[in-house]
């Protein structure tokens, strides 16, 4: 009887069963076809980026900015840097009409790091839809290095637009240098008030704040020095004060001045991932490592991408530290993402010697000396005495010898 009730139940629910498969059936193939074709439009589009993305990094390389200029929505762009920034009309206006014809300097000064002569290498491009990013390191005299995060769009013609970007060394966006830097030409006190987070500042503070940003802007060194020692300390601490002291220091080119500064931005803003990249100036000399490599990492979570330059940093700072098996790791990781990269087969060298990897050794100092075009014998390498143990091992005595 169970059985039979059981047969029941099942004719009676046949029907809607068979409904809901008939439903079905025409439904699932337009679903698949409509999953394929927005799988295929997104992996169009990705190619897209990534095409458009590395010409513009080779016409940088080229030495030249028109493509990557032409990328840029102009109007958006002056958008961007005005903002909600109460700028003074006059300079406003001034700068609209100047951009007209010199907007390729504006975007020149962007790469000013770089001395005139760009190095750039794409670490990355992703996206989803018709918006991007994309990650360019740029690589600087002695062994240094720049990054740009670029936000990019697709327009409809299937163009990649160059958005905006944020200059890791720099510490912010482009636009926003550019915006405050109009908003420091004429500093109002309407208009510094938008530049801090703070309500209810005293007329004399915000005052000796207009002051001091007139002279970070004609860097006054010295009279920047002795508003800011007079400071309201909760003042001191907003991001636009803690970053234009590192940025004037860095213009002027006093190092004094720019340990005070960097030591402040440590104070202030430890965790931010943007001034990571600033602090190894405060944080190495003073062998701070663990601070170093905490920022670092947490910069380097930031990017999404590998970057033999990042590995090659880590290992020389964890090398410093005394863990040389994993500044090992590091190096090895370094010169297997980017074997052209010079600075990942110093780090490969000094950690193979403190690990006694000797033909490792040799190995670095053969890159280092065919492709780089360093002389390194005994009379280059004795003056650091970390190369000791290379010097006397029977290794580097033959190659020397062969050389």
């Amino acid at each position: 009887m169970a059985g039979l009730a059981s047969k029941q139940a099942m004719r009676k629910k046949s029907p809607i069963h068979a409904f809901i498969i008939l439903f079905l059936l025409p439904a699932c193939p337009v679903f698949a076809d409509s999953f394929e074709e927005a799988e295929k439009l997104e992996q169009h589009r990705q190619q897209v980026f990534q095409n458009q993305v590395e010409l513009l990094v080779e016409s940088l390389n080229m030495g030249t900015f028109e493509m990557f200029v032409s990328a840029i929505d102009r109007q958006d762009f002056l958008d961007r840097i005005y903002g909600l920034r109460l700028i003074d009309q006059r300079l406003k206006r001034d700068f609209t009409e100047r951009m007209e014809f010199q907007f390729e300097g504006l975007i020149k000064d962007g790469f000013r790091a770089s001395r005139g002569e760009v190095n750039a290498t794409l670490l990355g491009v992703e996206s989803r839809g018709d918006r991007g990013r994309a990650l360019v390191r740029y690589n600087l005299p002695e062994l240094q290095f720049s990054y740009h995060e670029y936000d990019l769009r697709l327009d409809e013609d299937e163009s990649v637009v160059v958005i905006d970007w944020v200059d890791w060394l720099e510490g912010q966006r482009f636009t926003d240098a550019v915006g405050n830097s109009l908003v420091m030409a004429a500093p109002s006190e309407s208009a510094v008030r938008k530049l801090i987070d703070i309500q209810n500042v005293k007329e004399a503070d915000l005052f000796q704040l207009r002051e001091l940003l007139k002279a970070a802007r004609d860097r006054q060194t010295k009279r920047y020095s002795e508003i800011y020692a007079q400071l309201d300390p909760v003042l001191r601490k907003q991001r636009i004060v803690v970053l234009q002291n590192v940025l004037l220091a860095r213009a002027v080119n006093n190092r004094r001045y720019l340990r005070e500064a960097l030591v402040e931005m440590a104070e202030h803003f430890p965790e931010e991932p943007l001034y990571s990249l600033m602090l190894l100036d405060y944080y190495v000399p003073t062998r701070q490592f663990d601070d170093a490599i905490a920022g670092l990492q947490r910069t380097y979570a930031k990017f999404g991408f590998d970057d033999a330059a990042m590995e090659a940093r880590i290992s020389a700072i964890t090398l410093a530290m005394g863990n040389a098996a994993d500044a090992a790791a590091y190096a090895e990781r370094a010169i297997l993402f980017e074997p052209g990269l010079e600075l990942g087969w110093w780090s490969a060298l000094r950690a193979r010697v403190e690990t006694q990897d000797f033909p490792g050794a040799i190995k670095a100092l053969e890159q280092l000396e065919d492709e780089f075009g360093h002389k390194l014998r005994a009379e280059q390498l004795q003056g650091d005495k970390s190369f000791a143990p290379l010097l006397a091992s029977a290794e580097f005595q033959s190659w020397s010898a062969s050389r």
